[in-house]
Formats: structure tokens, C-alpha cells, sequence
């Protein structure tokens, strides 16, 4: 399942930029529906990039629903890098396996950029079974994470969190 999301943010995109690539650890500082998150601690830093990855808990649970997400391209020049996401304390059913995600940031003007962000989800039998649903489902919450982000870039405020359900 391929989802492709665009969104068009008022600020410089070397400011977008530092938040989603350079602090990549702090997701929880401005993405909605991830309580935590922290640098992962195994793994091989890439050239450039800040972390191996990140950790993100979706729950306040010690054993809740987290994703485990391993940068595996970084290129600061070009203001693209991609990770995986594979979930871990997931139900026995849940729909995704593994999702790659590759995130650009791409100046638009002085004060403007368009981020986007393109995910290749690799489901599990039951994420074929309810297909349509899930990639609605999937739609609507990458759509608000751009959403969080726009909001907390042009408010300049960094301790908006939007408060939605994933």
C-alpha cells in the first residue's frame, strides 16, 4: 500500500528541516498522537544523520503499542531521508507489518516549503482483509501528522500537540 501526503508550511525550510531530520528523536514535541519518543540506542548512525533512529510510544502503557523506527537513507543537502517503521506491543492482529517512509522538505520561496511524506506500508493478512478501511484509515492520520507539523511550525509553538486518536 502505497500514501503519498503534501503539505505546504509558511517558514524557511532550513527551520522545518531542523525539526523532522535534525531533533528526528523529538517527534513528541509536535506530532499528535506519539505521547513519547526517544533516540534509539543500537544501530549504525548514517553520514549526517543525527540518530540510528527513534523510538515512538503511542500509549502512556509501559507495554503499550511503540514503533521502532530505523533512519535508513539521510541526505541533508537534498533535505530527504527515509526510515522504517515496524511496530512492536501490537495486538496479535494488527494490519501493518512495516511501513518505509520517505520524508523532503523543498523550498518554495524564502519563507515557504512543501513537505512531503510518502509511505510504502507492507500489510499483514488481516491489513489486506480490511484494505479500503486501513487506507483511509492510514490516509487521515499521515495527513495530520503533516497537519501537526504545519500547525506547530507556523504558530511557532512548541508545545502544541494536536489531540487526536491513532
Amino acid at each position: 500500500m502505497n500514501i503519498l501526503k503534501v503539505v505546504e508550511i509558511n517558514r524557511k525550510s532550513s527551520d522545518v528541516w531542523k525539526i523532522v531530520a535534525d531533533q528526528f528523536e523529538h517527534a513528541h514535541t509536535w506530532m499528535g498522537f506519539v505521547v513519547d519518543s526517544y533516540a534509539l540506542n543500537e544501530g549504525n548512525v548514517l553520514d549526517g544523520a543525527p540518530v540510528a533512529g527513534r523510538v515512538c510510544e503511542f500509549t502512556d502503557k509501559p507495554n503499550g503499542l511503540k514503533a521502532k523506527e530505523n533512519i535508513l537513507y539521510f541526505s541533508e543537502q537534498d533535505m530527504r531521508f527515509q526510515f522504517d517503521v515496524v511496530p512492536f506491543n501490537a495486538p496479535k492482529v494488527f494490519p501493518v507489518k512495516k511501513n518505509i517512509v520517505t520524508l523532503s522538505v523543498k523550498e518554495v520561496s524564502a519563507e515557504k516549503c512543501l513537505v512531503t511524506w510518502e509511505s510504502n506500508i507492507e500489510l499483514s493478512a488481516f491489513g489486506y482483509l480490511a484494505y479500503p478501511f486501513l487506507k483511509l484509515g492510514l490516509s487521515k492520520n499521515f495527513g495530520q501528522v503533516l497537519d501537526d507539523l504545519r500547525h506547530h511550525m507556523e504558530n511557532q509553538n512548541p508545545s502544541y500537540k494536536s489531540v487526536h486518536a491513532i
